[in-house]
C-alpha cells in the first residue's frame, strides 16, 4: 500500500509534502562547495518531471552572502490557539552579529530528528530507516548564543515558516543569507504539523490527525493534477479555473485548517516580539527589533500558504513571499499586500487566481528545470541518490535569495529596489498591476 501512496502523494503534493513524510524532494543550493546532491521526490521521476540528476552532497552550507556573522538563539512560548488547543511552539532567532566568538559552528538540527521521522513513517507504512536526511556533522555557518551585532540600533524582523512535516531548521539556507545582511529572521516549530525540539528537551511530530487530513488531501489532490499542469503553463483563463477548481476542491478547503493554525503560531509569536522589544521578555533583543514599519514573511510549501494567511489576516506583517507553495485557505483573496511566489511552472498554475484578486503588487516569477524540492536547503543537507531539477544548484540558490531580499528591502526597509528589474536565465516574472 506504501508505494501506490508515495506515488499518489509526489504526484499530488508537490506544492505541499516535504521532507519528514516520506522520500526528501527539497533541495537548495550550493556557492563555494561542489556540486550538491540531488534530493529525491517521493516517487521516480516521471516525464512530468525534469530529468533527474544524480550529484555529491557537501558537508556544508555556501557561505552566507552578508558582511555579519549569523548567530543562532532559540526561545519556547505557549498560547492557547482558537481551537482551545494548549500549543507549544519554539523559535529560532537567526541574528546579525560581528563574530563568531571562536565558537564551534551549529549543528544543523537536533539529533533526534531522524528518529521521530522514522516514527513517523512507520505510521504511515514504511521502513524505518529508509533515508537518513542529514549528515549530523553537516557544518552549517550559524553560531549559538552570540552577542548581537551593535552595528545597527535595530534591526528588521522576518518570519520562515517551514513545510508540512517539516522543521523550523529547513530554512537555514536563506535564514543565514539574510541574517548576514542585517534582517532577524524567526523560524518557528509548528504543533502537529512540524517536527522540532524544545528547548527542555521534549520533541514533537506530526499528529495522526495530520498525517490522514494529508493523506487524504494528496489522494484528492492525485485526481485533479493532470502531467499537463506540471510541465505546462496555461492560459490565463484557463489558469484561473484550474487554480480555482484545485483551491476549493473539498480536502483541499478541509486541509487549510492546518495553514490556518500555523498563522496563528505566526501571530502569537509576533506578540512576543513587542515584549522582547519593550524587555518585557528579557532577552538580547531589547529595543533592538524594527517593528515599525512592519514584519515580513516568507515560507517554502505550505510554509508559503502560511506566509501568505498570515500577511492577509495580521496587519503588522507588510507582504509575503511563497516559495513554491500552493494557496489553500486564500481562494480568491485580495491579501492587500505586495506578494512574490517563487516557484514552478505548477506553482502558477495553481495560484493563478491571485493575480486577478490581489489588489496590490504580485509578482509570479516561473523557474525553469527546477523541482518542488529546489526551493529549500535540503539540496545540501540531503544523503543518498535522489532526484532534483537540472538547473545548477548556486543559481537556484542565488535566484531564490536574490528575489527574497530584493522583495523586503523594497517593501519593509522601503529602499528604491526594482524587481522588475532582476533578470535571470530560465525565469519568467509575470507582474500585475
Amino acid at each position: 500500500m506504501m508505494k501506490p501512496l508515495k506515488m499518489l502523494l509526489a504526484a499530488a503534493l508537490p506544492l505541499t509534502l516535504l521532507s519528514a513524510c516520506g522520500n526528501n524532494s527539497e533541495t537548495a543550493a550550493p556557492v563555494e562547495s561542489p556540486k550538491t546532491e540531488a534530493v529525491s521526490t517521493t516517487a521516480p521521476a516521471t516525464s512530468a518531471q525534469p530529468e533527474a540528476t544524480s550529484i555529491t552532497a557537501p558537508m556544508e552550507f555556501p557561505k552566507p552572502i552578508g558582511k555579519y556573522t549569523v548567530g543562532r538563539t532559540q526561545m519556547d512560548f505557549k498560547y492557547t490557539a482558537s481551537d482551545q488547543s494548549e500549543r507549544d511552539l519554539t523559535a529560532l532567532f537567526f541574528y546579525p552579529a560581528d563574530s563568531n566568538e571562536g565558537k564551534p559552528a551549529a549543528e544543523y538540527a537536533f539529533p533526534e530528528f531522524q528518529a521521530l521521522r522514522d516514527e513517523l513513517l512507520v505510521k504511515l507504512g514504511a521502513p524505518a530507516g529508509a533515508e537518513v536526511l542529514f549528515n549530523p556533522n553537516f557544518k552549517t555557518w550559524v553560531y549559538e548564543d552570540l552577542a548581537l551585532s551593535g552595528k545597527e540600533k535595530q534591526y528588521p524582523v522576518i518570519f520562515y515558516v517551514h513545510g508540512a512535516g517539516a522543521y523550523p531548521q529547513q530554512g537555514t539556507l536563506y535564514a543565514q543569507d539574510l541574517a548576514s545582511s542585517g534582517y532577524i529572521v524567526v523560524s518557528i516549530g509548528h504543533p502537529g504539523s512540524g517536527v522540532y525540539k524544545l528547548k527542555d528537551g521534549r520533541t514533537a511530530g506530526m499528529s495522526e490527525s495530520f498525517m490522514d487530513d494529508l493523506v487524504k488531501y494528496g489522494m484528492e489532490a492525485a485526481t485533479l493534477t493532470t502531467p499537463q499542469l506540471v510541465t505546462e503553463k496555461l492560459g490565463e483563463e484557463e489558469a484561473l479555473k484550474t487554480s480555482r477548481q484545485l483551491t476549493s476542491a473539498p480536502e483541499a478547503v478541509k486541509f487549510a485548517k492546518y495553514a490556518n493554525l500555523q498563522s496563528e503560531d505566526v501571530s502569537s509569536v509576533a506578540d512576543r516580539l513587542y515584549e522582547l522589544n519593550t524587555g518585557d521578555i528579557e532577552s538580547m533583543f531589547k529595543n533592538k527589533l524594527q517593528l515599525d514599519p512592519g514584519i515580513g514573511i516568507f515560507g517554502h510549501s505550505f510554509g508559503g500558504t502560511t506566509a501568505a494567511l498570515v500577511s492577509r489576516d495580521d496587519d503588522r506583517f507588510v507582504g509575503a513571499v511563497n516559495l513554491d507553495g500552493n494557496m489553500l485557505g486564500a481562494l480568491d483573496s485580495d491579501l492587500k499586500k505586495p506578494f512574490l511566489q517563487l516557484g514552478t511552472v505548477l506553482a502558477y498554475n495553481t495560484n493563478a487566481f491571485l493575480l486577478e484578486s490581489n489588489s496590490r503588487d504580485t509578482y509570479f516569477a516561473i523557474i525553469d528545470n527546477v523541482v518542488h524540492a529546489d526551493f529549500s536547503d535540503s539540496l545540501f543537507t540531503a544523503t543518498g541518490t535522489s532526484a532534483r531539477g537540472t538547473r545548477d544548484a548556486l543559481d537556484q540558490r542565488n535566484i531564490i535569495t536574490t528575489y527574497t531580499k530584493a522583495f523586503f528591502d523594497n517593501y519593509l526597509l522601503k529602499q528604491a529596489t526594482d524587481l522588475d528589474s532582476l533578470t535571470f536565465d530560465g525565469v519568467e516574472m509575470i507582474k500585475k498591476p
